[in-house]
């Protein structure tokens, strides 16, 4: 927002200078990003007065011009044909420096001296007109004045740094009331008052609204008899302050209006609407508008347009229609000033690509009762600068709810949050100054009446902060803070994350971090059943892509994303762990949270460790991640995990497995299926995990746990067996343990074989079991007894001892 310092002092009078007031500001809370000087100075450039003219006698598009300046008469040869005897014009002197230190001097033009030259807006810095078009200046100007002071220039610019919240002060009659609550200093109202004549406009014109929840309010107020000129030069050096071009009179007002009291305005040309009729509807689907940008637009149904009853003349406060544009042959202007939805015109500006000052505005909600303020100053100003005759009335179409706004506040609970000791009186000092009204309740209690300008001032906290604000922050006094410290102690399922992280990188694995939001159709790749609770995950209502519409049910779509990105990269050999929720809903709409569960995922493809001439690569498979989960259990100190053969809809029929702890389901382990991975675009084999981290946490035991080092030697013996493939090695395992008992210390699987020494539909496992008690050292005879047994136990499940 840019506030021109000369123009507020219209509406009030700081007391202070520019660089004061934008420090007070920023003190108080609207930041004022800077303070800028408007033109620059124009030393020798005086207001001189066209006296005579006549024809140059050797070229015929030149002019000289009798130039009266005060002390003496220039007569300056010119090309420029907009004078006529009696303007005002600027004339720069010999020696005069313009912008760009351009430097006059009396020069010789086809023969005639020339000492001096009369000045186009452009040349002096304005962008007004153009360089052959000479600037009329004002007939009030003094001949022989400074024409940089005529013009304003010194001017100082505050340019505001508003914050979403303060649109109040997207005007300059805001700026002037929190001006007015800094300095203790009274706003003064421009004039409004209008003289009404001819016709009332209600017999003129009807308004209707379609849906009063994108436009709560529409006026129309009409103009006769307008004369379209340009405005007045100091109108259009006010607009250039705020950074507007000027078009024509009409024009200029509604944005000199806007500008003033923060409300936009549209101004039709009355007949050029092919009915009586105004209605404000949404649009239909592909339904077409020209805008004054000569745009033709195709509309849709959530756009919100104004309407003559037949066809859309304007994209409700965005932008108007090119058929009902104000042009030189207007006579009656339609003024419009409206309350409409902020979220719609913000939505229509962006869908449209048409941001503006009087979107801007809509979009973050304009003062109702400014509607009709607005209309009065622009009325007013019509028929002063455009010789306009205002009709009766205004049609107000008004279905606003309740404008009253009351905010009740604790002067204690003021003091208990600011840490301060604020009167009563001070404080109802300091909020009457915002032009709040208040009425005490008893004990302390205020009841305050918020202006509707104050659209950011809702609860009992936007009151103290206001306070805070205008008695100065930095007069509040620095206080330690105070209450009870708390220790940082992390929770057992936390101390278990931070384990398995440990553990896993400590492995060679990596931690990835993915979005909680994925592609649906990601989980459709996975090939889940229909009654598969992972295809029904939670909908995201304002996703940014369809890559981020739902929320995962499951890490693997993640991972793999993962996977494939690297691997696209030439990155084949990777170990990757992530520790993330999924969100499991009870129903789809959602009538409750879901359950959000954290899961550990793994997914490993390619050789470990990378390949390299001291240790030999071996392929990163399912029993890469197997070793890596027993790891993890030993050191959480889990037993009773299974690991049982079971296919999942994603993996390869026979390499996958689900893992049971105490008969409950933990998870999954398996290689993903070669066509869903080469699906994903990855071309060799890929292996995944998911397991649920809270289960395992309720299951872990934090409390390290420690072992005497054994006082008598172990013995070793090794068996090798032929087995059928379908007897699983943890249940050899466990037959060994049974039948050694007690005497079992360790039982180790070392090598497993398949080939043509062995029979169809078997294999070859070595196990190297380990003999020890804690009272004695075992004798031959007594390892021989029980290594019996345990052959006996083994031949019951049909192994047999290779020789």
């Amino acid at each position: 927002m840019r506030v021109s310092y000369d123009w507020l002092k219209d509406y009030i009078n700081p007391g202070i200078s520019a660089e004061k007031l934008a420090e007070l500001l920023t003190l108080s809370g609207v930041e004022a990003g800077s303070v800028e000087v408007f033109g620059c100075e124009l030393p020798q450039v005086v207001v001189g007065e066209v006296v005579a003219m006549e024809p140059h006698p050797g070229r015929s598009n030149l002019t000289l011009v009798d130039t009266n300046i005060g002390n003496q008469t220039l007569k300056i040869v010119c090309g420029a044909k907009n004078m006529q005897v009696g303007d005002k014009v600027p004339t720069a002197k010999p020696g005069a420096i313009l912008p760009g230190n351009r430097i006059i001097e009396e020069t010789d033009i086809h023969g005639v001296a020339s000492p001096g030259m009369i000045c186009s807006a452009q040349e002096l810095g304005l962008e007004l007109g153009s360089e052959e078009e000479i600037l009329i200046l004002d007939q009030f100007s003094k001949i022989g004045q400074p024409v940089d002071q005529l013009l304003g220039f010194g001017d100082q610019i505050i340019e505001l740094e508003l914050t979403p919240d303060r649109s109040d002060c997207l005007s300059m009659l805001g700026v002037a009331y929190e001006v007015a609550a800094l300095t203790g200093r009274e706003v003064k109202m421009p004039p409004m008052s209008v003289t009404e004549t001819g016709e009332t406009l209600s017999d003129r014109i009807k308004v209707a609204i379609a849906d009063s929840k994108l436009c709560s309010r529409y006026t129309a107020r009409a103009v006769d008899n307008i004369i379209i000129a340009k405005s007045p030069l100091w109108m259009q050096l006010r607009l250039l302050k705020a950074g507007i071009r000027p078009i024509n009179n009409v024009v200029d007002i509604t944005n000199y209006v806007m500008w003033e009291f923060g409300q936009p305005l549209h101004a039709f040309d009355l007949e050029l609407l092919k009915s009586n009729e105004i209605l404000v509807r949404k649009a239909e689907d592909d339904e077409k508008i020209v805008t004054l940008d000569g745009m033709e637009r195709k509309l849709s149904a959530e756009a919100l347009v104004i309407t003559d009853g037949k066809r859309p003349v304007a994209l409700a406060g965005v932008m108007g229609g090119e058929d009902t544009e104000i042009n030189d042959a207007t006579k009656t202007v339609l003024l419009e000033a409206a309350v409409f939805n902020p979220t719609n015109i913000r939505r229509t500006a962006r869908r449209y690509n048409l941001p503006s000052e009087a979107s801007q505005r809509f979009e973050k909600g304009v003062n109702p009762e400014a509607v009709t303020w607005s209309q009065d100053r622009a009325a007013f100003l019509m028929h002063e600068l455009a010789g306009g005759q205002v009709l009766k009335g205004i049609v107000d179409q008004d279905e606003t709810p309740s404008r009253e706004k009351t905010v009740e506040v604790d002067v204690l609970k003021i003091n208990q949050v600011l840490g301060l000791e604020l009167g009563k009186d001070l404080i109802t000092d300091l909020l009457s100054r915002l032009g709040f009204k208040i009425k005490e309740k008893g004990s302390g209690i205020l009841n305050i009446n918020v202006p509707l300008r104050r659209s950011d001032i809702t609860i009992a906290e936007d009151i103290i902060e206001e306070v805070a604000r205008l008695y100065g922050y930095d007069k509040i006094p620095v206080t330690l803070p105070r209450g009870e410290l708390l220790g940082n102690v992390k929770s057992d399922e936390e101390k278990v994350h931070d384990l398995v992280r440990d553990i896993l990188t400590s492995c060679g694995y990596y931690e990835c971090i993915t979005y909680s939001f994925i592609n649906p159709a990601s989980l459709g790749s996975l090939r889940f059943s229909k009654d598969d609770s992972r295809l029904n995950p939670i909908p995201v209502q304002n996703p940014f892509s369809e890559e981020q519409a739902v929320m995962r049910t499951t890490l693997l779509p993640g991972l793999l994303k993962t996977i494939q990105h690297n691997y696209s990269h030439r990155e084949l050999n990777q170990l990757l762990f992530e520790l993330g929720a999924v969100f499991e809903p009870h129903s789809i709409p959602l009538e409750e949270l879901p359950n959000e569960k954290v899961k550990l995922g793994l997914a490993v493809t390619g050789q470990v460790p990378d390949p390299n001439w001291v240790n030999p690569s071996r392929n990163a498979d399912f029993f890469e991640i197997k070793g890596v989960l027993e790891a993890l259990f030993s050191q959480l100190q889990i037993k009773d995990i299974v690991f049982s053969p079971e296919a999942m809809p994603f993996s390869h029929p026979t390499r996958c497995a689900s893992i049971k702890l105490k008969g409950k389901t933990l998870g999954y382990l398996g290689e993903l299926h070669p066509d869903i991975a080469g699906a994903w675009e990855i071309d060799q084999p890929v292996t995944v995990c998911e397991i649920d981290i809270q289960l395992l946490a309720e299951n872990a035991t934090l409390i390290p746990r420690v072992k005497a080092l054994p006082r008598f030697p172990a013995a070793k013996r090794d068996l090798a067996l032929v087995v059928p493939k379908n007897i699983p090695a943890d249940k050899l395992e466990e037959s060994i343990r049974q039948a050694g008992g007690h005497l079992i210390d360790q039982v180790k699987l070392f090598d497993l074989y398949e080939g043509k020494q062995i029979p169809a539909g078997k294999r070859s496992l070595a196990y190297s079991i380990t003999f020890r008690t804690d009272d004695k050292t075992l004798t031959e005879s007594e390892i021989n007894q029980v290594q019996e047994k345990i052959e006996k136990a083994l031949s019951d499940l049909g192994a047999v001892l290779r020789s």
